[in-house]
This record gives C-alpha cells, sequence and structure tokens, in this order.
C-alpha cells in the first residue's frame, strides 16, 4: 500500500478500525487474481497488478499518484473483481483523514516482522469487548506519547497493574515496544 517515514502513528488507525488492520490473508488475496489471456489490446499498465509487501511502489500507491485519465485507463484493463477491490481500496483512502493516512503509510514503513506483529496485535485487540477497547486504546494513546522511561515507569506502577488484565498488559507493553520514541 504506502510508504512513509513514521513508525507508529499506523498503532491508533488500527485500533481505531482502519485499514492497517488488513489481515495478512487479506493482503495476499488483494493481488490480481490471473486472469485467462486477454484479448488482443495494449498490455495492462506496468504495475496494474499490487505488490503487497514488496519493495517499491505497490500497484495502490502507483493508481493513487495517477491522473484521473490514466487512473481510469489502467483500471479499464483490470479484471472487474480486481477493479472493485482497487476502486474500493481507493475510496476508502480518499475518505481518511490526513493525520490517519500518515498513520496507514507509517504502518507500510515499518519491516515485516513488525508489521506482522502488530496486526497479531491488532487481532488481540478486536477480541477484547468494546468496553476494554476503550480503555486499551486510550491508555496506548498516553503511552506512545511519553519517553521511553516514562513510558516503563508507568507500566510497572501499581495503577497500572490494577488497571489491566496481563493479556492486556502485555498488549499494551508489546504496542509501546513498536511505538518509536516521542520527538
Amino acid at each position: 500500500m504506502f510508504r512513509s517515514v513514521c513508525s507508529v502513528a499506523v498503532l491508533s488507525v488500527a485500533l481505531a478500525g482502519g485499514l492497517a488492520a488488513q489481515k495478512p490473508k487479506d493482503r495476499q488475496t488483494a493481488k490480481a487474481p490471473k486472469a485467462p489471456k486477454a484479448p488482443k489490446g495494449p498490455p495492462p499498465a506496468a504495475g496494474a497488478g499490487p505488490r503487497m509487501g514488496k519493495k517499491g511502489p505497490s500497484a495502490f500507491e502507483r493508481f493513487n499518484h495517477m491522473s484521473p485519465d490514466e487512473r481510469q485507463k489502467a483500471l479499464d484493463r483490470l479484471p472487474p473483481e480486481r477493479r472493485k477491490k482497487v476502486e474500493e481500496q481507493l475510496n476508502r483512502y480518499n475518505n481518511l483523514t490526513p493525520e490517519m493516512r500518515s498513520r496507514l503509510q507509517a504502518f507500510n514503513q515499518l519491516p515485516p516482522e513488525k508489521q506482522n506483529q502488530a496486526r497479531r496485535l491488532f487481532q488481540q485487540f478486536g477480541q477484547l469487548p468494546e468496553e476494554r477497547q476503550r480503555t486499551v486504546r486510550q491508555e496506548f494513546d498516553t503511552l506512545r506519547n511519553m519517553s521511553e522511561a516514562d513510558r516503563r515507569a508507568r507500566m510497572n506502577s501499581d495503577e497500572f497493574r490494577s488497571k489491566y488484565n496481563s493479556q492486556e498488559q502485555r498488549m499494551l507493553s508489546n504496542l509501546s515496544g513498536l511505538a518509536p520514541p516521542p520527538e
């Protein structure tokens, strides 16, 4: 999908149910299906299929940076199912706030192993009751804005330990480990 320089901002988007919470299987199925040989005509646009998780710009990035005419021509070359998925991704992305876009871009800047770790944490987070999700999300927002020393002190406090069960504590600790120190 997208690439950027910040490595934590996307975590709160995923916690809030943003696009970054996409499961690895979803990313794999996002690849263009192998279509039967196309009838004669111009070949598909270079990079019309996504390259999720590979170096270089993804198909989504290329589509997103095309002029409207170029995008329409490239979309016209895609199989209907793939076209629908790409259009949905573009619409979802275009409806994000600038802050959420930045966070999503940050997620894609994480190394693959950290992205996978974040996905596992997001899945665990999604299994929490809604009320606990709000509480854990608020704590994460607080922790990610702290220095490493302040985070450690907070997570070792009696208040923190009494407020969160062991699973939530591990989740917050691991999520905080993905967050860079504040600037």
